[in-house]
């Protein structure tokens, strides 16, 4: 299931130590729900992709998963070629991959493109087009939407948008890490 914040009921969810869900605009002034401050997951990850020369230059792709205030795992990974939208979608694959078992996860992302692919409901209405876009053309990355859907139907996603550099801890950290694959492919 996919949630964005107002969708869920609300629980307690104390975030990282220093972390507060500033890091990003609030649902709601995305026009897109209500925003619920805090909510009871059992990970919250954090995720970035980064393309050196957008589109179809090295790129690299990172997640910090943790679990309350403790890190659990860095994820980090990178293409020879490739768009910065596949490596943000990259970082979420295999961070959701990477639970064991099926989660209530709270997923942090500086991707709109990610972010609306289910806050908007776009992959439901593709996936009703047969991966048709509105305005009838192919969707981008079908293979990665089609994937995410899979993982998003076995976990329960919320997902939360926050502005890119901004000092957030953990989405810096992604940046980082995400920057630092993509180099090794140069």
């Amino acid at each position: 299931q996919a949630f964005c914040d107002g969708a869920v009921q609300p629980a307690v969810h104390p975030l990282p130590a220093g972390e507060s869900a500033q890091g990003g605009r609030p649902m709601a002034e995305l026009g897109l729900f209500a925003e619920l401050p805090e909510v009871q997951v059992d990970r919250i990850i954090y995720t970035d992709g980064s393309c050196l020369r957008n589109p179809a230059g090295p790129g690299g792709y990172a997640a910090v998963i943790l679990q309350g205030e403790t890190v659990l795992r860095e994820l980090y990974g990178s293409e020879p070629s490739t768009t910065n939208n596949r490596m943000e979608m990259m970082a979420a694959i295999r961070a959701l991959e990477s639970l064991a078992q099926p989660m209530r996860v709270m997923l942090y992302t500086d991707s709109r493109y990610l972010l609306n692919g289910f806050a908007k409901n776009w992959v439901a209405g593709w996936k009703r087009r047969n991966w048709v876009t509105s305005q009838g053309t192919p969707v981008l990355n079908p293979e990665l939407w089609r994937r995410l859907d899979e993982l998003v139907h076995e976990h329960t996603v919320i997902w939360r948008w926050l502005k890119g550099h901004r000092g957030t801890k953990y989405n810096e950290r992604c940046d980082e890490l995400a920057k630092r694959a993509a180099e090794k492919q140069i």
